[in-house]
């Protein structure tokens, strides 16, 4: 490789740490500010359904890939992404006019079990979106 490549990637790697660790860290720090304003009950299914579309698109994505068209395969994951912040934005904002609702049914343990998982999931995989 020449070596505009090289440095490229080296830049490119730096802002994959930072973002990274700064994301998770913003996130978490958000979640301690609460708002006192109260969002409309309609919303969170608009956050399901985001997430829903954003599925179709990585889904979408995938098959472009396998059938070697890049550019449409490029412009799929480009909007899974630009789909996910928005998800995470209005997530975070939900959460900073909300209180957190505690689970308190039979199966509490494997709630929580996946609630965690996820979560821990969620922040791991940032440097994998980034990098590729």
């Amino acid at each position: 490789m020449n070596n505009s490549i090289i440095q490229n990637q080296e830049k490119y790697n730096k802002w994959i740490i930072v973002l990274s660790i700064a994301i998770p860290l913003a996130v978490a720090a958000l979640f301690g500010i609460k708002l006192d304003v109260k969002l409309p009950m309609f919303l969170p299914p608009i956050y399901a359904t985001i997430n829903a579309i954003t599925a179709v698109v990585l889904i979408m994505a995938l098959i472009q890939i396998k059938r070697g068209k890049r550019v449409a395969h490029e412009w799929l994951m480009k909007s899974a992404i630009v789909m996910s912040v928005l998800f995470l934005i209005m997530y975070v904002l939900y959460h900073m006019t909300s209180d957190s609702t505690s689970y308190e049914g039979d199966y509490k343990a494997l709630y929580y079990f996946i609630l965690i998982s996820h979560i821990a999931l969620s922040v791991i995989v940032i440097p994998f979106v980034l990098i590729t």
